[in-house]
C-alpha cells in the first residue's frame, strides 16, 4: 500500500533512507561470509582501499585510511600471511613498499559480489518490472556520478 506524501522527497530522507536498507542487505552476508574466511572487517577495510589504488605505497595507505604506519603495516602483514595482498619494493626506490592484491582477494572479492547480489535479488523481489527498471537508471546513474568523482 503506498502512502501518500504531503511534502516532497528531500536527498536527506532518500540517503536516510539508504543508510537504513544497507544492514539489511548486509546482514547475514558479513558475518558467515568473512568468518569463512578468516578475514575482519577491519581487514575488509583495507582490502576495499587497496582495490580502489589498485597498487598503492603504504604511507598511502595509512593517509586514505587515516591511521597510523605501524597500524597499517600489522594489518598489511596479517593480509599478506593470509595469502590475501603482495608486499613489493619500488625498483626505483626499494625503501619504498607497494602493496596490491594478490588472486586470492580477487577471489574473494568476487565470492562477495556474488553474495551481495544474491542478497539484493532477494530484496528486489518485491519490485514490478518497471520499477526494477526505474531502479536500475537510478542507481547507475548512481555509480557513474560516484565514479566520475573518484569516490
Amino acid at each position: 500500500m503506498n502512502k501518500i506524501r504531503r511534502t516532497p522527497l528531500t536527498r536527506k530522507d532518500v540517503s536516510l533512507a539508504v543508510a537504513r536498507l544497507i544492514p539489511y542487505i548486509m546482514r547475514g552476508t558479513q558475518l558467515d561470509f568473512f568468518v569463512k574466511r578468516g578475514v575482519t572487517q577491519t581487514q575488509f577495510l583495507v582490502l576495499n582501499a587497496i582495490r580502489a589504488c589498485t597498487r598503492c605505497t603504504m604511507g598511502a595507505l595509512a593517509r586514505a585510511l587515516h591511521v597510523s604506519m605501524p597500524t597499517v603495516s600489522g594489518i598489511i602483514d596479517r593480509l599478506v600471511r593470509a595469502g590475501y595482498v603482495r608486499r613489493l619494493a619500488l625498483p626505483e626506490d626499494r625503501r619504498q613498499i607497494i602493496v596490491e592484491l594478490a588472486p586470492k582477494a580477487e577471489l574473494f572479492f568476487r565470492d562477495f559480489e556474488t553474495v551481495v547480489r544474491q542478497r539484493w535479488e532477494e530484496a528486489l523481489r518485491s519490485l514490478e518490472p518497471d520499477e526494477l527498471e526505474a531502479f536500475h537508471g537510478v542507481i547507475t546513474k548512481i555509480r557513474e556520478r560516484l565514479q566520475a568523482d573518484g569516490a
